[in-house]
């Protein structure tokens, strides 16, 4: 598997990738931003507007696909905290690494400002190979 992979300006369902990589020991970090125009904050909440907790579950998703490939399908999220609001055009960064004693499940961490803002665990079922990341692929 390719040890990392760096994307630029990379569009996802209502965010923006500025920078992607997976290692070898399947450990993902990225840096991703929702810009005030995404589908995201219509009606939530006009006013004051945040990104909500079922966009950033998506993204993590999204971005386990994006650098592992499609056989990755979801089989659920667990013990999903939401610590702090995020609001539009705030640069988060991304950790989503295997856990330790559970086959196919990941944890994941947000961070905004190095404050967590969001953790949890994501299942996964694999129903192809897993194709190694492709800079090619991804951009």
């Amino acid at each position: 598997m390719t040890p990392s992979v760096e994307m630029a300006d990379r569009r996802g369902p209502g965010y923006e990738v500025s920078k992607i990589s997976m290692t070898e020991a399947s450990v993902i970090t990225a840096r991703t931003i929702f810009a005030p125009e995404s589908p995201w904050f219509d009606g939530h909440f006009p006013d004051n507007p945040i990104v909500p907790g079922i966009a950033q579950m998506s993204m993590i998703f999204d971005l386990m696909q994006r650098t592992m490939g499609p056989g990755v399908k979801l089989e659920g999220f667990k013990r999903v905290r939401f610590k702090q609001l995020i609001r539009p055009d705030t640069p988060i960064s991304v950790l989503i690494k295997p856990a330790k004693k559970t086959l196919n499940r990941f944890e994941y961490q947000l961070t905004v400002d190095q404050k967590i803002v969001c953790t949890g665990f994501i299942d996964i079922r694999i129903d192809q190979t897993v194709r190694p990341p492709e800079q090619g692929n991804l951009m």
